[in-house]
């Protein structure tokens, strides 16, 4: 009986730990934005935890290395508080061409696209110091941590601690 609610106690956690990020499916590698259109964003998921907060999260623009992400522009906000899983997003007419990577700031855990290249016909390509590092041990080495494989290693270990502890409990 110990070890069924130790059970029912860690899927309740997985379930609220997924519920509080979202997955983005585009753009994804291989996407190209143009400067000064509006171009779409959707995901799968939502966000609905963050209560109230969950109707305007910030969606901005990245660029940089996974490891020093640096802030380009804002984007805007989505709602992902519910069934709506796309939103249009304007890009900025100032945006250099070059790589970059859409983070939505939802809670308690970021949420970043893959990498993607915006184009930009009135100016000249973004330095070379801007775009990401070529990889070194994988081709998706320079992507953005990606929400949901964060999401799916933290519930993994939340679930082994949980069956572990389970399994203590019932033995």
């Amino acid at each position: 009986m110990k070890f069924i609610s130790a059970l029912a106690v860690a899927a309740t956690a997985i379930a609220v730990s997924s519920a509080q990020s979202i997955q983005i499916s585009n753009p994804i590698t291989g996407s190209q934005w143009t400067a000064g259109n509006t171009e779409f964003l959707q995901w799968s998921g939502n966000c609905a935890s963050m209560g109230n907060s969950s109707h305007a999260v910030p969606v901005e623009l990245v660029d940089g290395p996974s490891t020093a992400v640096r802030f380009v522009a804002a984007l805007g906000t989505i709602d992902c508080s519910g069934n709506t899983t796309r939103a249009n997003i304007a890009v900025p007419t100032t945006v250099s061409s070059g790589v970059y990577s859409i983070r939505v700031v939802t809670t308690p855990q970021t949420s970043y696209s893959t990498t993607f290249q915006i184009n930009n016909p009135t100016s000249a390509p973004a330095s070379t110091t801007a775009a990401p590092p070529a990889a070194t041990t994988s081709p998706a080495a320079a992507d953005k941590p990606s929400s949901a494989s964060s999401l799916l290693a933290g519930s993994l270990f939340a679930l082994t601690g949980a069956a572990a502890a389970a399994l203590q409990f019932a033995l």
